[in-house]
């Protein structure tokens, strides 16, 4: 049964391929509620029953391709089944959403449920390298110049990544004469000290590191999920959904290693650098693509903060902040690419009225930026309170703080796109589906924060109770932090000058490549340190 959903999207979009489009929209609206019913079914047997496990073939588990279940991989499963409903429906009316599309967005559906099932580490290098080229495809899907350098760079670059990955294969199969990620976990405590197993760790955290987008890996991924000619779906099933890849896999392998290798403390580190670096652009970005963008690899680190924090609650905090970011900032690029639509800009400074303009827009707009700056009762309070009650360190409290205080600045200055004059009289004539989509997926940053202890715990069976004195605090916190964001928003960031200045540094494709170099020497360095 998990072999079906790595294979039915792939096949779903085969067949929406050769047939006329109406009948292909039918079929994939069918084909997708379905598919989510099947994931949810699957999720319901791993929650009551424990993991699963298909090996191909029958043959022994260990040595057999296998297909691997359980509490997170199946979450990750379960949530992309159900975004890409609303996907799909954004899509309806769009002049791209027919034949070709239809294949390649299917397809990498089909493409990262292998990555999240796969328990053998060579098909996760084969799906990775699948995925890239379509991933590649749909960002250059329009033809434009600048998608087609920003594709191909995103190409070339993540073909690289995963050679490290290939090569660190290379070397644990050697070692352990195993692929399988579970087997070689086991193996990992017949070592007689890490020091085997230095290089290949290094050579994924490499790959995985790129696919994650960390400091110093990031300077591709606005140039894929800013590109400004790439459908809105694109940009966000890639910042929503795709780029949750590369977090799963450093779960998955670094709870490999971990027999012989413990690194939370370093990627807590880049995790926070991530997160500073990335709303510090943000902050220096006029496209709203672009702040959007640079906003996923600053949240992408605080997710990897609260993973590294070896905290129980921290950590399963962050998976939930995993799922609450794929809500509200793929709200946010649908509702971007609506915009844009409308007002033929994405000129931060140059969109006004939207209140006025477009009511549901600005609604589901809200929503979202409300979620993603921990305000109380969306979602993002939730999974940050769950962060920062991982620690009693006060210097640590004081690192999410500031980055909820870059969070904050980046979207009042987002947030100036909602009021002002409205540059045209009445209201414009949106895309019925595209708005359900949108405001669906908004009010769901509402809801998934108003049952966030009920979600935490159906989803991951995990516990959580929200102390009601601590939480009041913490919203007293966020409107002195709404204070501070205005007051930095008017006394700097406005006036552009030097954070802009930052903001348009990014490096080349050979730059991004000596970074992985050296990011590889930095790793295997520090664990020779402390080995």
């Amino acid at each position: 049964m998990l072999g079906l959903l790595v294979l039915t999207p792939i096949i779903a979009g085969v067949i929406a391929y050769l047939l006329d489009n109406r009948a292909s929209k039918l079929i994939l609206y069918i084909f997708q509620f379905l598919y989510a019913g099947l994931a949810f079914f699957i999720f319901l047997n791993v929650k009551e029953n424990g993991p699963i496990v298909w090996n191909v073939g029958g043959y022994t588990d260990g040595l057999a391709l296998s297909l691997y279940a359980d509490a997170i991989s199946i979450f990750m499963v379960l949530m992309t089944a159900v975004f890409y409903i609303a996907f799909l429906i954004y899509a309806t009316r769009e002049t791209y959403f027919k034949g070709r599309f239809y294949f390649l967005f299917m397809t990498l559906q089909g493409l990262m449920m292998g990555l999240f099932l796969s328990s053998d580490l060579f098909n996760i290098f084969v799906f990775l390298e699948v995925s890239t080229v379509v991933v590649a495809i749909l960002i250059m899907y329009n033809k434009e110049k600048q998608a087609i350098y920003d594709g191909m760079i995103y190409f070339f670059v993540n073909v690289i990544g995963t050679a490290f990955l290939l090569f660190g294969i290379g070397m644990l199969y050697r070692t352990f004469g195993l692929l399988d990620i579970r087997a070689i976990k086991e193996s990992m405590t017949l070592l007689d000290g890490p020091r085997a197993v230095v290089l290949p760790y290094g050579m994924m955290m490499v790959t995985v590191s790129l696919k994650t987008a960390v400091t110093p890996l990031f300077s591709w991924l606005p140039k894929a999920h800013g590109t400004p000619s790439a459908p809105p779906v694109v940009s966000a099933v890639l910042s929503g959904l795709y780029i949750k890849s590369g977090v799963y896999m450093f779960i998955r392998f670094n709870d490999m290693f971990s027999p012989v290798i413990d690194m939370h403390v370093f990627f807590f580190w880049i995790g926070f650098f991530t997160s500073l670096v990335g709303f510090i652009m943000a902050l220096g970005q006029k496209d709203i693509k672009l702040i959007l963008a640079y906003h996923t690899v600053s949240q992408i680190g605080l997710i990897m903060m609260g993973l590294n924090m070896a905290s129980e609650i921290a950590f399963w905090g962050a998976v939930y902040h995993i799922f609450n970011h794929a809500i509200f900032k793929s709200t946010l690029f649908l509702t971007a690419g609506m915009i844009y639509d409308e007002y033929g800009t994405r000129n931060v400074y140059k969109i006004r009225g939207l209140f006025k303009r477009m009511p549901w827009v600005a609604v589901a707009t809200t929503f979202a930026i409300l979620g993603i700056t921990g305000a109380p009762f969306f979602n993002g309070s939730i999974s940050k309170y769950m962060i920062a009650h991982g620690t009693y360190d006060y210097g640590v409290t004081l690192l999410l703080n500031i980055i909820n205080l870059g969070t904050m600045m980046s979207f009042i200055k987002y947030s100036t796109m909602l009021f002002g004059n409205n540059p045209k009289e009445g209201h414009a004539k949106t895309d019925r589906f595209a708005l359900v989509a949108s405001v669906s997926m908004g009010i769901a940053s509402f809801f998934t924060g108003i049952f966030g202890e009920a979600l935490t715990q159906f989803l991951f069976n995990y516990e959580v109770h929200v102390n009601v004195e601590e939480y009041i605090q913490k919203g007293m916190v966020y409107v002195l932090m709404i204070v501070a964001g205005i007051a930095f928003y008017h006394g700097i960031v406005k006036h552009g000058g030097l954070i802009t200045r930052i903001g348009h540094l990014e490096l080349t494709f050979n730059g991004i490549i000596t970074a992985m170099a050296g990011y590889f020497i930095v790793i295997v360095t520090y664990l020779s340190l402390i080995i």
